[in-house]
């Protein structure tokens, strides 16, 4: 385990007394991390009051209690009795001055763009306007496909400054996907664009609106952005506006709400049914991601925020809100990743002064296989990096470190999720950082792993829990309560159950070990697809791997490996399969010898690069492949299906 190995990463006195978290440890009359864990067990009410005041957060109305659970442990209520509008901090940035810059914005397409904290008041409330002018009040559902241009923050804050909902949608989408969203939702109004550009080359999206659009009778307008230079769109009569052509003169329309007022319907998918569409209020997402970006990535007033993803995953709306209450600012990128070009993001953060530098593991592997020694011109100055999606191997964590953060930048491994709004485990830098693990339970959050029947468990694999709710929680799924109740509670009762696996250790580090559907179960024993995957990663030869089980007559289940080779032009496929078996037996136990590997083109993944693992496995057990709006690359579908055809693994498609 990782936690043999001696950290990569100590904070410095110095570091630890200039950290935000003993800032806040400060303002709590309390000694250190520890004491600030201890205090938010005990006593949430306290400690989350010192946090809105440390962070600047005003509410328009002081509220009587932090949580309350009368409704349910499953329903819980946020700050009751109090007002705010989340968008107060976040325009304001406590004390960050008019002219600091909030807004920083690079594309393959446009030049650098940036605004200042005036101007991007001025731009959120000329979007105020043009909402107003089409009826959009409290309550009403606001559907954004757009990519990471500056036009998507404005009209996000706007969205809930207004009192109104925001429903985020991945910019790749299909017709199907979205119309899917918009009718779960009822949304009443679209905001999208002409199109994008991505790797040079264009995408209209106005010809997939309007397939989508046909399907929901619910939409009364779409406002349309002009981002694609030369792109001739064809508009609907009474139906379609352009942003530019709308009124942006208006009043403060601004609402006062209630913390659990809804602002955000996010959805995620899964492997079956219909996407789940979580609630986030005002009280919760934009205050938990303002507390974990602050406290666990230690991000300070001034500081620049770039984590490369789509608005309709997390990680999009979190950097529209966390970096700008903070007082700092938000760098977006409208364009790639590129496979060919994996550099492209680091040359966007040294370009945009970067302070906070976020990526997915696989795209840290892909940037590591093309550049085992990253040249000197490429790594920004940044103070901290961030990962998180899935988990992450030992030497891509010792490369990021190394050949990014120069050796001196802490990397916070973070993990949570979109139904809980942030982190549940995390690392924290006034503790050392061991490569591929956590080091804390993110402050307020009693995390737990356990077996089936909620037993707590040490130093062996079990399901991640919490045992008490979180701040930022999702308040159930769109209009489907017991659907929500099943997924995340019934399982064990009183208690939610998250479905990652994890290992809680001792010394009080954690690892991460994949998800619970995923969990391997062979000769009685439960494995995480990522300890196979990590081993066979580890040698330098594989850039990517997903471990999936099959059945087996002997062990019920058997490993079956899927990799994309560093250089598959060096190897036979075969052999270079079965040198690999060898090897990972060696290292982890014949019993978890894979079965077969299968060498690949390349896997599965999302925008942000996370390996969709189950997609393989539907491919070889001939199950229906579920839900894939959210794949980046379709051509890895025929990639798989070639390969497991070409070994005999599958019947050919003749």
């Amino acid at each position: 385990m990782s936690t043999r190995h001696e950290p990569i990463w100590r904070p410095s006195p110095e570091r630890v007394a200039r950290s935000a978290l003993t800032r806040l440890a400060k303002r709590c009359g309390v000694d250190g991390f520890d004491g600030l864990c201890e205090l938010a067990r005990t006593d949430l009410d306290t400690y989350w009051r010192a946090v809105i005041a440390d962070l600047g957060v005003e509410f328009r109305r002081d509220f009587a209690r932090v949580l309350d659970t009368s409704q349910g442990i499953e329903w819980p209520r946020w700050f009751t009795g109090g007002q705010l509008n989340f968008t107060d901090a976040a325009l304001s940035g406590g004390t960050a001055r008019p002219d600091d810059p909030a807004l920083i914005c690079l594309s393959e397409a446009r030049p650098r763009r940036q605004w200042t904290r005036a101007e991007l008041r001025s731009e959120v409330e000329g979007a105020m306007a043009r909402l107003c002018h089409l009826g959009i009040g409290k309550g009403d559902r606001v559907a954004l496909l757009l990519p990471n241009i500056a036009e998507t923050a404005f009209a996000m804050l706007a969205i809930a400054r207004l009192g109104a909902i925001v429903v985020p949608l991945y910019s790749g989408f299909g017709p199907e996907p979205i119309s899917t969203r918009i009718n779960a939702c009822d949304a009443k109004l679209l905001i999208t664009c002409d199109g994008y550009v991505r790797n040079g080359q264009a995408r209209e999206l106005k010809p997939i609106v309007d397939v989508a659009l046909a399907l929901c009778p619910s939409v009364t307008h779409v406002i349309m952005i002009r981002n694609l230079h030369g792109c001739r769109t064809t508009m609907a009569p009474s139906r379609d506006l352009w942003w530019d052509d709308l009124p942006t003169k208006a009043g403060d329309a601004s609402r006062t709400l209630d913390p659990n007022d809804p602002w955000m319907i996010i959805f995620t998918s899964g492997t079956t049914g219909r996407p789940k569409g979580t609630v986030h209020v005002h009280g919760g997402f934009p205050l938990r991601v303002a507390h974990d970006v602050a406290y666990h990535f230690d991000f300070h007033p001034g500081d620049r925020f770039f984590w490369y993803s789509d608005m309709g995953w997390m990680i999009g709306p979190m950097a529209v809100c966390a970096p700008l209450m903070l007082g700092g600012a938000l760098v977006l990128f409208d364009g790639g990743p590129n496979p060919n070009n994996p550099t492209q993001l680091l040359r966007v953060a040294a370009d945009a002064g970067v302070t906070h530098y976020g990526s997915s593991p696989t795209m840290l592997r892909m940037m590591a296989s093309a550049f085992p020694s990253l040249p000197h011109e490429l790594a920004p100055s940044v103070k901290v990096l961030m990962t998180a999606g899935e988990v992450i191997d030992e030497e891509t964590f010792r490369w990021y470190a190394r050949e990014i953060g120069g050796g001196t930048a802490p990397i916070i491994n973070y993990t949570g999720g979109t139904e809980v709004s942030g982190g549940i485990l995390s690392n924290v830098v006034v503790r050392p950082i061991v490569p591929g693990t956590f080091n804390a339970a993110v402050t307020d959050v009693i995390a737990d792993v356990t077996d089936e029947d909620g037993r707590s468990l040490r130093g062996t694999i079990g399901e991640l829990v919490l045992r008490r709710p979180m701040l930022g929680m999702t308040k159930g799924f769109w209009n489907e309560p017991e659907r929500y109740v099943e997924a995340y509670w019934a399982k064990r009762p009183g208690l939610w159950s998250h479905g990652d696996l994890a290992i809680a250790h001792e010394d009080g580090h954690w690892e991460l070990r994949g998800r619970a559907d995923d969990v391997l179960k062979i000769s009685g024993r439960r494995v995480g697809p990522s300890e196979i995957e990590e081993a066979a990663i580890s040698g330098g030869e594989v850039v990517a791997a997903a471990a999936i089980g099959v059945p087996d007559p002997k062990s019920g289940q058997a490993v079956m490996l899927f990799v994309v080779p560093r250089d598959a032009r060096a190897h036979d496929d075969v052999e270079f399969g079965e040198c690999l078996r060898r090897r990972i037996g060696a290292e982890l136990g014949a019993g978890l010898r894979p079965k077969h590997v299968v060498v690949v083109t390349e896997l599965p993944r999302t925008r942000n690069a996370k390996i969709l693992r189950r997609v393989v496995r539907s491919f070889v057990l001939g199950e229906p492949l579920g839900d894939l709006s959210s794949l980046e690359n379709p051509s890895s579908i025929d990639a798989v299906r070639l390969s497991l055809t070409a070994r005999g693994l599958i019947p050919s498609e003749s």
